[in-house]
């Protein structure tokens, strides 16, 4: 009986586990600061709070500015890689303007133009993780 409870035991155990998750890259880990601002900005009332997270998002996001994504390091991207740095920085930059309006927006405590910026920005995150992201 006890030879039978024992690789049950371990296999119940292996699937309570987790597996260790993959490594972040610089990158990723800017992207993800730069993703909490932003969830947390779109749910906060105070304007002071909301231009203190914004300016947490445009940190994340100069860094990240500088870095190189791993799908263009690799090759993947179609196109030169300096075509494919010159579409990211771009696209990189146009969401740190809007994060500077984003700031401007909650300084003035306008809360119809903070979610309307706010919501222009799942555009261009879908369009950089399309482009600059491989199919998991």
């Amino acid at each position: 009986m006890k030879k039978l409870l024992f690789p049950l035991f371990a296999l119940a155990l292996a699937t309570v586990i987790p597996a260790p998750a993959e490594e972040e890259t610089p990158l990723g880990e800017q992207m993800e600061a730069f993703n909490d601002a932003y969830k947390a900005m779109r749910r906060v009332d105070d304007s002071a709070e909301g231009a203190k997270l914004a300016r947490e998002a445009q940190e994340a996001i100069l860094k990240a500015f500088t870095m190189t994504p791993e799908l263009v390091e690799k090759g993947g991207h179609p196109g030169s890689k300096e075509a494919a740095m010159a579409s990211y920085r771009t696209q990189i930059a146009r969401v740190l303007v809007t994060m500077c309006e984003i700031e401007a927006a909650f300084v003035a405590d306008d809360k119809d133009k903070v979610k309307e910026l706010v919501g222009s920005l799942r555009d261009a995150k879908k369009k950089g993780h399309d482009e600059f992201m491989e199919d998991e």
